[in-house]
């Protein structure tokens, strides 16, 4: 009885060790793809935005190894681009909030994403969500668009690229990542939509005072125009407080007027306004970069008004 007893105590133990029974636990991972939305390079802000990879790991109702070090891998140098053609946009992905660790992998001697599951006490199965954190790199106001339209930038990780490696245990506080096989992949991809945008702005423009009308006046001043690079555009100008187009006149309180015109070019022979009565607007290509443009002013000779004063107030609108 003694004998039989040994023998049958051995067995258990024995069939309790064999890898068999360990290799029935598994992991998998599916990642959501990352996708940054509409961002506007001549913002120069950086643009956040989160995916998740989801880890589930399956044991059998008994086990001697209940606990699982996960360590998510992500080939790659770092920083990563976002793509369309030839054109970059500069980004990188993380596994904290704050943007200070770089999502890597063993295999380059980078960081990857590590955590420990266990093994619920009322169940074989176990999903755990990871947030993955991306940002694009602020200062980039050059990405351009393509074709005059928003435009997609996009950067996949098939198989090749990623790795789930998964070690199980009994005790402790974990494995080294180093040391795990791998035991799946988990492909996605990352995406960002960069629009058409343009910024406007002016500087005045101011006459010399003159006692008489009886020569013409110039002025210049400036419009900058700043839109995204690739990005058609075109400005034009309105008729003013007190005008049209084709006949603009500044104001002096009490009513009288003296009449000028805004010109494209230091000739004075191209009107600047909205294409209607003669005028024309101003068009050009944005390079993501301010394009300062010059506004030619004119006052004709004409019969002298009261002293005073005149002034007009022009709106100008950039189109995209």
């Amino acid at each position: 009885m003694k004998r039989m007893f040994f023998l049958f105590v051995m067995a258990i133990v024995l069939s309790l060790a064999t890898p068999g029974r360990a290799s029935a636990q598994s992991c998998t991972a599916v990642a959501t793809d990352l996708n940054f939305g509409t961002v506007s390079p001549i913002s120069r802000a950086s643009s956040a935005a989160t995916s998740t990879v989801s880890v589930t790991c399956t044991w059998p109702a008994v086990t001697l190894v209940p606990n699982a070090q996960i360590c998510l891998n992500l080939g790659g140098t770092s920083p990563r681009q976002l793509l369309n053609g030839t054109n970059q946009m500069q980004y990188d992905l993380y596994s904290d909030a704050g943007h200070s660790v770089s999502w890597g992998s063993t295999a380059a001697g980078t960081t990857p994403i590590s955590f420990t599951m266990s093994k619920p006490a009322l169940s074989t199965t176990l999903t755990q969500p990871v947030t993955v954190y991306g940002q694009i790199s602020a200062n980039q106001p050059t990405v351009p668009s393509v074709g005059n339209v928003s435009t997609l930038y996009t950067q996949s990780f098939s198989g090749t690229q990623t790795s789930l490696n998964v070690g199980f245990y009994l005790l402790g506080t974990g494995l080294a990542c180093s040391t795990l096989a791998a035991s799946g992949t988990f492909g996605f991809s990352a995406n960002a939509t960069v629009v058409n945008n343009c910024n406007i702005s002016a500087t005045n423009i101011t006459f010399t005072p003159a006692a008489l009308l009886n020569t013409a006046l110039t002025a210049s001043g400036t419009i900058t125009a700043q839109c995204t690079n690739g990005d058609a555009y075109k400005i034009t100008l309105d008729g003013g407080s007190n005008g049209t187009v084709g006949a603009r006149n500044m104001l002096r309180t009490g009513g009288a007027t003296i009449g000028y015109q805004l010109y494209i070019d230091q000739q004075f022979a191209t009107p600047w306004g909205d294409g209607t009565a003669g005028t024309s607007a101003a068009t050009g290509t944005g390079t993501g970069l301010a394009q300062v443009m010059s506004v030619y002013g004119r006052v004709p000779a004409q019969t002298t008004p009261a002293p005073g004063t005149y002034t007009d107030t022009i709106t100008a609108t950039i189109s995209f």
